[in-house]
């Protein structure tokens, strides 16, 4: 049970705060917006009812029918800056024969909420609308405008979504300061404080096929030395073992010192002539830890997709790989292309490189007063509380938004209190039985409401 001392709500008034964002909650999670093909449209209407029921305004606008952002906004009672709250609507692919409930039935059990988008991010979408709404109730007495934007297509992102609001509907998304998803909100327990995690900035993907040539034929006749198919293999396995140098940036340098206690483990880690090696013994002492510092250290190389040949019998001329690349903030798509050649050149292989698709890695800079009132927030239920600004190993819309503005302050934050980073094994997204805690989405409902009040003082 949730106590006085714990949050500031009499009991009463946090059960009836749960009631209203578990109701909410579930409710989207019953819509099925997998992506392709979406169908975001029917929880934007769900979340338009939701808040014209509180008295608040919104628009549905976009590029398909099926397809639609919901934005609002919420105007205070003095003239102040804007702070935008903006999540997806839609979610990944969910085999309903991995799930031990289904994945759109928005069940409540065990004191969790499951469902497919339960942590990847409805419950941000639905937290952030209620505390629009208690904002609203109360009055607005703030300073500024809070905006609103239920947004589609993060999952896929080719179309339609916070890029395609960016480029002709931006007066929705301007800003000064936004929040949107990212890690940042998860915590871990370092020396006794907790310590959570601020998206500040953002790896970017530079995804590439690897494409391998080599001399066809009949499989009864086997080409060892001239088998594209070999060839990749090679290809695939030298760059999925392949460490690029180590890159260590302030950011990074600032974080491990955040989250790491012991010293001698720190130095190594931030020295990039022993990084990697520091990365391997982190590994070894804590694998959940290492899978938030070890891809802040350089590019990351994940094949993931192989293709070659039509028929068993039949040897092919060519064979591809798709690899999966994320690069720093520090990092050029042109110098990644000459960590791969480094790598594939010695093997003495016929290759060649082309890219799927790059984007811009991007960062927000720490501290600001959006970051520290984020921070007075959380210390106002846990004193102790140490806020580490890091960049995430993975890529959100807030890119479009920072390209698109380039002042606006953006971060990755929803906060976790009930379940840490090493409980939650990292995290649940685009996993099978994907489920929040419901003390979790409660408090991230009052988070956003008081975030406004205090940023917005």
């Amino acid at each position: 049970m949730v106590t006085v001392a714990l949050y500031g709500l009499e009991v009463d008034d946090w059960n009836a705060l749960e009631r209203e964002v578990v109701d909410l909650f579930t409710a989207l999670l019953r819509v099925d917006t997998t992506n392709p093909p979406g169908n975001e449209t029917a929880c934007a209407l769900v979340l338009q009812d939701y808040l014209a029921g509180n008295g608040i305004a919104s628009t549905l606008v976009g590029e398909s029918p099926q397809r639609q952002n919901l934005v609002a906004r919420l105007d205070g009672a003095r003239p102040g800056p804007t702070l935008t709250y903006m999540g997806h609507m839609d979610v990944v692919p969910a085999d309903a024969g991995e799930w031990s409930v289904p994945p759109f039935a928005g069940v409540v059990k065990n004191a969790y909420v499951w469902g497919c988008g339960a942590t990847d991010m409805k419950n941000q979408v639905a937290a952030e609308a209620v505390a629009l709404a208690r904002l609203k109730r109360s009055g607005a007495d703030f300073a500024g405008t809070v905006k609103y934007a239920a947004t589609v297509d993060e999952e896929v992102g080719d179309h339609c979504g916070v890029r395609w609001l960016c480029r002709n509907e931006p007066d929705t998304l301007r800003s000064e300061y936004l929040v949107n998803e990212g890690m940042g909100g998860l915590w871990l327990q370092v020396g006794g404080q907790k310590v959570f995690l601020l998206a500040a900035a953002e790896k970017a993907f530079a995804q590439f096929r690897i494409r391998t040539r080599g001399r066809g034929g009949h499989a009864s006749v086997p080409e060892k030395e001239r088998s594209a198919v070999i060839d990749l293999a090679r290809a695939v396995v030298a760059l999925g073992l392949y460490d690029p140098p180590a890159i260590v940036s302030p950011l990074t340098a600032q974080f491990i010192d955040a989250v790491v206690t012991e010293a001698g483990l720190r130095a190594r880690l931030k020295d990039p002539g022993t990084a990697r090696a520091a990365g391997a013994d982190l590994r070894r002492l804590d694998a959940e830890l290492a899978s938030l510092v070890e891809p802040l250290l350089g590019a990351t190389f994940t094949p993931t997709m192989l293709d070659a040949g039509k028929a068993v019998n039949v040897i092919p001329t060519r064979a591809e790989a798709s690899i999966d690349c994320r690069i720093l903030p520090e990092m050029t798509a042109a110098g990644t292309a000459e960590l791969v050649a480094a790598v594939l050149d010695p093997l003495g292989i016929d290759w060649e490189l082309e890219w799927i698709d790059s984007t811009t890695p991007n960062a927000s800079p720490a501290p600001t007063a959006l970051s520290e009132s984020i921070a007075r927030v959380v210390r106002g239920d846990f004193p102790d509380a140490v806020l580490a600004p890091m960049c995430s190993g993975s890529f959100t819309d807030s890119r479009w938004v920072r390209e698109r503005f380039p002042d606006c302050i953006a971060y990755g934050f929803a906060p976790y209190v009930a379940e840490s980073f090493h409980a939650m094994r990292g995290g649940r997204d685009h996993e099978p039985d994907e489920r929040i805690r419901v003390e979790d989405v409660t408090y991230q409902a009052l988070f956003f409401e008081r975030l406004a009040r205090e940023l917005l003082a």
